[in-house]
């Protein structure tokens, strides 16, 4: 009873009232988002309309945005496209998608700012004042930052499946090219075939199947599909498929190589992993596992010692 009056008489129900209201606002916003996920999903099995605009990933999925939400973008075009290529990288698609993100950062930087700032008046009442609002401040710039960096993750994970999966996929073009199957016909059925053990990948190259299907050129929908996969490896691809349809070369033959070279370079990354780690075990070996070596080897000497002396 004491404490819920001194909370009344410091002014603190505002905090919790605004801290409960940011609790609601984050948690509508997740919802939203995940939703929108699973939406873009669902529709990924339609056909794209043939008047996409260059670089566009999720096709006719575009709606005008509430101004509030369209408030939240950045004014700035180059902006905005690098946000949303930001997250259809992380694999986030669809109109509100950006909107909502932004919204998440807000609400996130104003909840754990409030909350920060609202624990340390109540366990540390007698520090001043402005440690509160120093506290709140930072808690807020790491709420602000926290969205970004989790969605970094995310897309730096897609792209190391892309990377792993990218072999696989010429391996499998390349036997579907030999056995007399046009290009475009190929990658969607090698997209169909990788959904199971690559489907982040199997749903760009099933994006690039409604783009073609649409009435976009091959090349245009390589360079979509290597900005989407985010990769080098994809728009070396998009060259070479390029350069063979100019210079007239056997398709065969080149996707042959370049797969050969992809399927080394993914063997040179391994190994360089594995050579890589014992440096890395150096450091928990050192603090963790050869203290504990140490002292059970010692142990008993240092015991036998003290009896021996007498101690």
């Amino acid at each position: 009873m004491d404490i819920l009056n001194s909370l009344v008489q410091n002014g603190t129900t505002t905090f919790l009232v605004l801290v409960f209201a940011s609790v609601v606002m984050f948690t509508f916003a997740i919802a939203t988002m995940t939703a929108t996920w699973w939406d873009v999903r669902r529709r990924a099995g339609q056909v794209m309309s043939a008047s996409l605009p260059a670089g566009d990933f999720t096709g006719r999925m575009r709606a005008p945005l509430p101004s509030v939400l369209d408030g939240l973008l950045p004014k700035d075009e180059k902006d905005k496209s690098e946000l949303r290529k930001f997250l259809n990288l992380a694999g986030y698609y669809g109109a509100m998608t950006p909107a909502i993100y932004q919204l998440i950062r807000i609400v996130a930087s104003l909840f754990f700012g409030m909350m920060s700032g609202f624990l340390f008046g109540l366990y540390f009442p007698n520090l001043p004042f402005f440690l509160a609002i120093i506290v709140a401040v930072v808690m807020a710039l790491l709420g602000f930052m926290l969205p970004r960096s989790i969605v970094a993750i995310q897309r730096d994970g897609l792209c190391e499946e892309h990377r792993q999966g990218f072999p696989d996929f010429l391996d499998l073009l390349v036997i579907c090219v030999e056995a007399g199957v046009g290009i475009d016909s190929a990658i969607e059925r090698v997209g169909s075939d990788l959904a199971y053990s690559y489907p982040s990948m199997s749903r760009n190259l099933g994006f690039m199947s409604l783009e073609m299907r649409a009435g976009r050129s091959t090349k245009d929908a390589l360079a979509n599909l290597a900005d989407r996969l985010g990769i080098e490896e994809a728009k070396s691809f998009a060259t070479l498929i390029q350069q063979s349809e100019e210079l007239g070369s056997s398709l065969v033959q080149s996707l042959r190589v370049y797969s050969d070279e992809m399927r080394a370079k993914r063997l040179s990354r391994a190994e360089e992993k594995a050579h890589a780690l014992p440096v890395k075990l150096v450091l928990p070996l050192g603090l963790f596992i050869f203290p504990v070596i140490l002292g059970v080897t010692l142990l008993p000497v240092v015991l036998k010692i003290y009896k021996a002396l007498g101690i």
